[in-house]
């Protein structure tokens, strides 16, 4: 028993698992600094991932090897949350990405180009580890930093004569 619960006079059960703890964790550790250990601790052995409208499952493990992908192509790559919110077994995430482009990526050789990118992320948990991932992010203004895509203009045109 909780020696803080006795204190209390109280038998109430201890919290939930800190869910939102845990995405921070998988983001500082795993995607900041490259220790996806801790994917052990917080993502269950498979998880249903929804990117692009194509969900897909994909491995603890083979979360690890897109996180690890993502940091040899940007060594310094850092992701900033700028706002968690969680409820039940649900966390919603705005983050932003950064990191300087020193290895292949998407095709695209080495530019050494800074980039950012906006990204949201819904992470669903099942007994405190993640099953479900939603991520929208935004990879046309990423590509386009990276001159994978040319700067068109068609969108910018089409903003300022609506």
């Amino acid at each position: 028993m909780n020696p803080l619960l006795v204190a209390c006079g109280t038998d109430a059960l201890p919290a939930e698992p800190d869910l939102k703890a845990s995405v921070h964790a998988m983001i500082e550790r795993g995607w900041n600094r490259g220790d996806v250990g801790v994917f052990s601790s917080t993502i269950a052995d498979s998880v249903v991932f929804h990117y692009a409208g194509s969900p897909r499952e994909v491995s603890r493990e083979e979360m690890g090897a897109i996180v690890l992908r993502w940091r040899e192509a940007f060594p310094d790559l850092r992701t900033d949350t700028d706002g968690l919110i969680a409820e039940g077994e649900l966390v919603a995430a705005r983050l932003t990405l950064s990191g300087t482009h020193k290895g292949p990526w998407g095709g695209a050789a080495p530019t050494g180009t800074r980039v950012r990118m906006a990204s949201m992320m819904f992470f669903r948990f099942e007994n405190g580890k993640l099953v479900e991932l939603w991520e929208s992010d935004d990879q046309l203004g990423f590509r386009r930093q990276l001159g994978i895509i040319p700067q068109s203009g068609l969108l910018e045109r089409s903003l300022t004569t609506a």
